[in-house]
Order: structure tokens, then C-alpha cells, then sequence
């Protein structure tokens, strides 16, 4: 059982989202607390209007709220009843039980999850805020709920595993060796068709690992004009070198417009690995005081690469690769937060960590 806490400015954001799925057959309302309707005679507006209307008792906030998801395992055959209970038992033990919500179940992937969207507006007009250690709380309450129901644990990767989502374990292509079109080819082959990303950036993120680079060429280059693609080696500073060789020059094919149909159809497929590397990265702020360096080495245990780019304009990118589930995002494609100077500025002085540590220790024993 993963979750995943998104906290909204905007809660009709995700809330329309939820009903759009609803409305597209791709899920289904299936239960709502503190409401005046039953779930099933609840309108978007009428879920909308209570919202609002709790935010009207504090003249400071707007439409404030929170939008969680709880994905269960491939295997797992879960009725609305089952999900409706585990859902208030975790809403109960984040504190959220006396909060209206709305509980949505989806059916578009290929593992049970549901959605839980609710106001941060108490009846007296608090806000509830959420920190850093209520991830570590919601990880915790989901062990709890897993063994109350019999769930699949969430598992974590082992140390023998390690090794399975090194970038070092697959051959990195070297300049000057022989056979250096069969070795970028062996890294196309390993990467193209297994990994999922939405644009050249992402690709190349990945490429770069293996040194080998997508190359469209300048725009107002001919390359460029016509739709071209070059594959390059380069160096470990990340120089292009040695001659290019033309994408239609490989057996896979892997063309600009190959690619282009790749990017359409992964985009439709990421929900679930974007949800699974928010959670990893929150793990990783969470519960100590993390340096660049710890917030790296964290994620690498989990199988994710973070990964600094920098362009021709000094602009730093900042990506996230996910070799266990073979996935790679532009920070911005995760979520505003993840990108690279908020993901600095959520670094906190170790002095305000002692709670949070005292928690993830809590955390361990329980694991």
C-alpha cells in the first residue's frame, strides 16, 4: 500500500479532476463523510459548495485543501466496502475524520487506487498544515492499515538488490573502444522501448547515464528543419564526441517521429511512477536534515537517479530516474515543488529535525 499527499491552494483542481474521471468512465464515486447527501446524490457543486463553505470560516484561506492517494498491490481484488473502510481509517489517522471528503475509486491502470479529496478548513476555522512528518505518519498508518486488512506491504529495495537498478550494471558506452555503433545501439535497445518519458529531455536524461546523447540538432539547422536525429558517445564532461550516427542508421529506429509517437502514448501511462517517486523523494526530505549529497544517496538506494543538466543559458534542470520502474521526469513534471530551487529550499537546519528523526526511527522499528 503506497500513499501519496498533494496539499492544494486550489482544491477545485483536483476535485474536477476526479469528477472528469468519473464522467470519462475511467472511475467512480464511491463514498463521501460529512456531507448532508449520500455519495451517490452528490453533485460536483454540491462537493464544491460544502468545501467553500468551511472556507468561509477563516477569511484567510480560499479553497484550501488536500488531495491523497492510496495505491494497493497488482494482485489485490478490493470491493467499494473494503476501500471505504481502509479510507476513513486512514483519513481518522491523519487527523482528518471529522473533515468533509470524497472518496473516488479509479480503474485506469492496472492496479486498484483510489482518490481522497477534502478541505484543510476545520469546523472553527483552523487550518490543518501539513509537514514533512506527516509523510513519515502517513507510511507509518499505512503499515498499520496493512496488517489490520491484509494488505501487500509496501516494500522498499533490498540490498542485493541494488546492483539491479545501477546504471553501472549496463555496459556505458566508451569512445575510442571498437564497435561503437554496436554499443550505442546495445543502450538504445536497453533505454527506447522499456523506459517511459515524454520528451527528448527525458530521453537524453537517461541516455547520458550510458553517455550517449540525442542530438536534434540547433534550431534553424537543416537537421533540425527536416526532423532530424543524431546519436552521439560523449565524454564524462558530457562533450559530444567521435562522429554522430543517424538514428535511421539503427535497426530499432529510433527517429524524431518514432520518438514523438513514444512521448504521446508514455504520457498516458505515468500516473502511477509519478505518484511512486513523489512519495520516495518525500521519504528522503523527510525525518533528518538532508544535504544535496544525503538526498542523492537516499534515492539511489531506492533505484532513482537525481539528475542536475545545465543548458547553454546557465539554466539548471533538475531530473529523476527511476531505474526500478524504468521511468524518467523533469522535476516539473512531478509537481512545482520537486523542481530544483524548492527542492533546496525544503532543506531545513538539523536543529529543527530532532522530532522528525525521533519519528523515522519510530518508522524503522515498525518496517
Amino acid at each position: 500500500m503506497q500513499p501519496k499527499i498533494s496539499v492544494k491552494k486550489r482544491i477545485r483542481k483536483p476535485l474536477y479532476y476526479n469528477e472528469q474521471k468519473v464522467s470519462e468512465g475511467k472511475a467512480e464515486k464511491i463514498h463521501a463523510e460529512n456531507f448532508l447527501k449520500d455519495h451517490d446524490h452528490l453533485t460536483k457543486n454540491d462537493i464544491l459548495d460544502r468545501f467553500r463553505q468551511r472556507s468561509t470560516f477563516n477569511e484567510k484561506m480560499q479553497d484550501d485543501g488536500v488531495h491523497f492517494s492510496l495505491n494497493f498491490g497488482k494482485q489485490e481484488q478490493l470491493d467499494n466496502e473494503k476501500l471505504t473502510l481502509i479510507a476513513n481509517r486512514y483519513m481518522a489517522g491523519m487527523g482528518f475524520e471529522d473533515q468533509p471528503y470524497v472518496v473516488y475509486r479509479h480503474n485506469d491502470a492496472g492496479h486498484t487506487h483510489i482518490h481522497l479529496v477534502a478541505t484543510t478548513v476545520r469546523a472553527n476555522g483552523d487550518r490543518i498544515d501539513l509537514h514533512p512528518r506527516d509523510y513519515l505518519k502517513s507510511l507509518l498508518l499505512c503499515k498499520q492499515l496493512e496488517k489490520e486488512f491484509s494488505l501487500e506491504k509496501l516494500v522498499g529495495v533490498r540490498e542485493d538488490q541494488k546492483v539491479e537498478f545501477s546504471v553501472d550494471h549496463a555496459h556505458k558506452v566508451s569512445y575510442g573502444e571498437p564497435g561503437l555503433k554496436r554499443a550505442i545501439s546495445d543502450v538504445l535497445n536497453t533505454v527506447v522501448g522499456h523506459y517511459n518519458y515524454t520528451d527528448l529531455k527525458e530521453l537524453n536524461a537517461i541516455l547520458k547515464q550510458y553517455n550517449v546523447v540525442a542530438n536534434p540538432g540547433e534550431a534553424g539547422s537543416r537537421l533540425n528543419q527536416v526532423g532530424g536525429l543524431l546519436y552521439h558517445a560523449i565524454d564524462s564532461d558530457g562533450n559530444r564526441v567521435g562522429v554522430p550516427i543517424k538514428a535511421s542508421l539503427f535497426l530499432l529506429k529510433p527517429t524524431l517521429k518514432n520518438l514523438e509517437q513514444k512521448f504521446t502514448q508514455n504520457e498516458s501511462q505515468r500516473e502511477t511512477h509519478r505518484e511512486r517517486l513523489s512519495t520516495a523523494i518525500e521519504w528522503a526530505l523527510a525525518g533528518r536534515a538532508p544535504n544535496w549529497k544525503e538526498l542523492t544517496e537516499d534515492l539511489e538506494k531506492q533505484g532513482i537517479a537525481l539528475v542536475v543538466e545545465k543548458n547553454k543559458g546557465d539554466i539548471q534542470r533538475l531530473f529523476f530516474i527511476d531505474h526500478g520502474n524504468k521511468c524518467a521526469f523533469e522535476a516539473k513534471n512531478i509537481g512545482p515543488s520537486y523542481c530544483l530551487d524548492e527542492l533546496k529550499n525544503r532543506c531545513r537546519p538539523e536543529e529543527q529535525m530532532t522530532e522528525d528523526i525521533e519519528l523515522k526511527n519510530n518508522i524503522r522499528q515498525h518496517l
